[in-house]
């Protein structure tokens, strides 16, 4: 069974185990082994490492210490990574990351973009589920 599959047949075992299980009270009809699969299941459907899951796009180097959206970003050089969003949108002079560094210090992020609070690991911005980028200061 491929990795895919095995991840869809956890996941509508999952399902099916839930709606027989209300708190901690089996409904009629759903066996017990039912409610093993789920114990399992969640589990193996942990949340994922706060690492980037992409290729870097490069290093981006700042010259002065900054502040965007609040948050300070030192002098020194950032590696950046993308999700949902090509690298050529995020890096270069023209790039998002560039534009965010020029606001004011007290300015917002231009919509839709939004700084992602309580990030695990480097600083994210965000536009939607699943489109931004991370920025990690790599050195001096």
């Amino acid at each position: 069974m491929d990795h895919k599959r095995a991840s869809k047949f956890s996941f509508e075992r999952q399902v099916t185990a839930l709606s027989c299980v209300i708190g901690l009270m089996v409904l009629p009809g759903c066996s017990t082994s039912v409610v093993s699969i789920v114990a399992s299941s969640s589990t193996a459907l942990s949340t994922p490492t706060g690492g980037p899951k992409s290729p870097s796009c490069g290093l981006y180097e700042v010259t002065q210490a900054e502040v965007i959206a609040g948050q300070q970003f030192s002098k020194g050089k950032y590696q950046i990574n993308t999700f949902g969003i090509t690298c050529g949108e995020v890096m270069g002079a023209t790039g998002l990351f560039s534009q965010f560094l020029e606001l004011d210090d007290n300015a917002e992020l231009p919509k839709p973009w939004s700084y992602l609070e309580g990030a695990v690991g480097a600083p994210k911005f965000v536009s939607a589920p699943a489109v931004g980028f991370r920025v990690q200061r790599i050195s001096d």
